[in-house]
């Protein structure tokens, strides 16, 4: 799974909003990802790597690559002295994980919280209840998805416009739909002066790419016996029109059919689908599937699908 890491020497301010949690740096050249974690995080990661039990799951999930050496507090130092969100108590782990941007000129980007319940068995009375208030009282609980954060490039300003994640908890489950819209809006529609979007003939080739892979992340994630609590689905896809059109003439539209390995493809696609944040996330053998996660990935598929079907795609089905 892992290859040797660019050099981690030098570090910069990850610079997009919607991905990550404060401390989070990237190495200069842009590839790595340096992410302060719990140490059950850190856990996770090493158990994916060696388990085959887990591989399956790994092409689902960002590349690791070790982690930052306790002795080595240059890196550190420099995140908080370039301008870094301080590092919150607990996150004593420096992963060095595969930085996703990377692969994309104009990252329009979606981070959606899985799931229905939200602690672990570790939690208190007082932070139980207050993870199944906040479940109760958004789309969590019944539909498994919870917009959190997202981002979508303006054409004419060349500038990401993010909404934040009180959006996704304001919103009522009649409203999900059209939420979700808002994260892939289709540009030149003659009854709408926005400048955000891809046009429909790219988006909905992307908005198809997305429903497989997450139809395959499902599919796999279903044989698993393990809990991931409080983890996203993160959704990439190119917001540079000519980079987006090459993506897809390079690639195929389904770049993995079932059964079967990774096809290769002569060049990257225009969109990515990984599931990330795994500080609460254990295997639980006996215990079955993740049914809440996956109603999660259920819905989001639905909702890929809807919007497909939306702008006009009939042959979706």
């Amino acid at each position: 799974m892992n290859t040797k890491p660019a050099s981690t020497s030098i570090s910069q301010p990850h610079t997009f909003q919607v991905i990550g949690h404060a401390g989070m740096r990237t190495t200069a050249d842009g590839s790595l990802l340096i992410k302060p974690a719990f140490p059950a995080e850190l856990q996770f990661y090493q158990i994916l790597v060696k388990d085959p039990y887990l591989a399956p799951l790994r092409q689902f999930i960002p590349k690791f690559f070790g982690t930052l050496p306790p002795e080595d507090m240059s890196l550190k130092e420099k995140a908080i002295q370039c301008g870094g969100l301080p590092i919150p108590p607990g996150r004593t782990q420096s992963l060095i994980l595969e930085n996703l941007c990377n692969a994309f000129s104009k990252p329009n980007t979606l981070d959606v919280k899985l799931g229905t319940v939200f602690h672990d068995n570790m939690a208190d009375l007082e932070k139980v209840l207050r993870r199944q208030k906040t479940s109760r009282e958004t789309t969590s609980l019944k539909t498994g998805v919870r917009l959190t954060d997202f981002q979508v490039y303006d054409n004419a300003s060349l500038e990401p416009i993010c909404t934040p994640k009180s959006y996704g908890k304001a919103i009522k489950v009649s409203e999900l739909a059209q939420g979700f819209a808002k994260c892939f809006p289709v540009h030149g529609e003659p009854s709408s002066s926005s400048t955000l979007g891809l046009p429909r003939r790219l988006l909905i080739p992307i908005l198809r790419g997305l429903r497989d892979s997450v139809e395959r992340i499902r599919e796999t994630y279903s044989l698993l016996e393990m809990r991931i609590v409080g983890g996203s689905l993160l959704i990439m896809y190119e917001a540079d029109w000519n980079l987006a059109e090459e993506g897809l003439k390079r690639t195929p539209l389904r770049p993995l059919d079932h059964g079967r390995k990774e096809q290769r493809a002569t060049g990257r696609l225009p969109y990515t689908v990984k599931l990330v944040d795994f500080a609460h996330t254990c295997v639980s053998p006996g215990m079955g599937p993740d049914e809440g996660v996956l109603l999660g990935l259920d819905t989001m598929v639905r909702l890929l699908e809807g919007r497909i079907v939306e702008l006009g795609d009939l042959s979706s089905t």
